[in-house]
C-alpha cells in the first residue's frame, strides 16, 4: 500500500434517476442468461449521466479481445473494469449492476474508489454485504451504496437470477435466496 495521499474525491454527481441504469443492467443480465452465462449486467455512468462502458456476465462465453471471457472472474462488473482500463477521476462514475456485487465485484469497486455503486437486487447467499457491511469497509467510505432503489426491478432481478441462484448456491445459500425472496423463488426447481 502506498502512503501517498490519494487525488481529491469527486463525488458522483449524476442526477439521473436510478431506473432507466438499472434497466440496462437488467438487459444486459438477459443477454448474459441467452449467451449460457448467469444472468448478470452492468453499466458504467459518468457524472453528466452518459453510459461510458456496459458489461455482462461472460463465464461460459469465449474470451475476445474486447471482453474476458471463460474465466471464473468474467462477472459483469469485471468486464466493465477490463473495458474501462485505468480510470479517470473515479470517483464521479456509478457502478449500476442487476444483482449485488460480490466479494470481487465489490471489492474492485472499493479499489477503483468509485463514487456510487448501485444494484437492482439483493444477492442473499453471494452478495458482499452478506460477509461485509457495505458501510463500514474501510475501501468503501467513500463510495455511496444504494441498494434496490426500485421495487420492480428488485423483483425483476430476483425472478431472472432465482434459477441460477438454486442451481449455484449450496442448500444454506438457496434457503437464504427463499427467505429474502419467497415469491421470486416460489416454483423454481
Amino acid at each position: 500500500m502506498s502512503s501517498q495521499p490519494s487525488a481529491p474525491h469527486t463525488p458522483a454527481t449524476h442526477s439521473q434517476p436510478h431506473r432507466r441504469y438499472l434497466q440496462e443492467a437488467l438487459k444486459l443480465a438477459h443477454e448474459a442468461q441467452a449467451a449460457g452465462s448467469s444472468p448478470v449486467g452492468a453499466v458504467l455512468v459518468d457524472a453528466g449521466g452518459e453510459i461510458v462502458f456496459r458489461g455482462r456476465n461472460r463465464v461460459g462465453e469465449a474470451q475476445t479481445a474486447e471482453h474476458v471471457g471463460d474465466a471464473s472472474v468474467s462477472h459483469a462488473e469485471m468486464d466493465v473494469f477490463f473495458q474501462a482500463g485505468k480510470l479517470e477521476d473515479p470517483g464521479s462514475l456509478t457502478l449500476y449492476t442487476s444483482l449485488e456485487p460480490c466479494l470481487m465485484c465489490g471489492g474492485a469497486s472499493a479499489l477503483l474508489q468509485l463514487g456510487r455503486l448501485v444494484w437492482a437486487t439483493d444477492d442473499a447467499w453471494g452478495g458482499a454485504g452478506r460477509l461485509i457491511a457495505w458501510a463500514d469497509h474501510p475501501a468503501m467510505q467513500e463510495t455511496e451504496v444504494v441498494a434496490c432503489p426500485e421495487a420492480d426491478l428488485e423483483q425483476e432481478g430476483a425472478v431472472l437470477f432465482a434459477p441460477e441462484a438454486k442451481r449455484a448456491f449450496p442448500d444454506e445459500g438457496w434457503k437464504l435466496w427463499q427467505q429474502r425472496y419467497p415469491a421470486e423463488t416460489a416454483g423454481v426447481d
